[in-house]
């Protein structure tokens, strides 16, 4: 494939990314805002499953498109003294499902091209991915100071990420199954 057709197609999937991924933090945040323990860390949190999903799948395009995405959220709700803030945070939400998915390919032997996926992997995957993403998070929250229990809301993360890779997870396995059977 020509580099430039290349290079666009990727932009186009990393822009898709940060669409949906803006448009999902925004449904999280009406249907779930009561599941909110502390200020960005939730009992749900669903826009983790994307996170998760769209790097498993598409990779660095989708780790750009969820860093542009958490950065642009950030950006719009932090007062203007803090954007060093939104973009690290930004960062990290890209960085930590990359993380996660080369950890299952070292530590699992995960197939990159995910030949091998089964349900027992998704698990691991899923786990591995809340728990990264959580403790990254939250030691960056900790160190900006905008997190007292480091402990607490790294636990309580982690949880809204798993449940809401699991429910992201499961979406997309019932929407695949679904979109088999009418192709049939």
């Amino acid at each position: 494939m020509n580099p430039v057709r290349l290079t666009l197609s990727k932009a186009v999937l990393a822009l898709w990314c940060a669409v949906a991924y803006f448009w999902v933090f925004k449904l999280n945040t009406v249907l779930f805002s009561s599941f909110e323990f502390t200020q960005g860390v939730h009992w749900v949190f669903l826009p983790s499953g994307l996170r998760m999903l769209f790097v498993l799948v598409l990779v660095g395009s989708g780790a750009v498109g969820i860093a542009t995405a958490t950065f642009l959220t950030c950006y719009l709700n932090a007062p203007a003294d803090q954007q060093s803030f939104s973009i690290v945070t930004g960062l990290i939400s890209g960085i930590a499902p990359l993380l996660a998915r080369q950890l299952c390919v070292d530590f699992w032997k995960l197939d990159p091209h995910l030949s091998n996926l089964t349900s027992k992997s998704l698990v691991q995957i899923s786990l591995v991915f809340s728990v990264t993403s959580a403790l990254l998070h939250q030691l960056w929250f900790y160190w900006s100071g905008l997190s007292e229990n480091f402990i607490a809301n790294s636990v309580v993360m982690a949880v809204g990420d798993w449940v809401g890779t699991v429910i992201v997870f499961a979406t997309a396995s019932l929407l695949i199954k679904l979109y088999k059977t009418t192709m049939a």
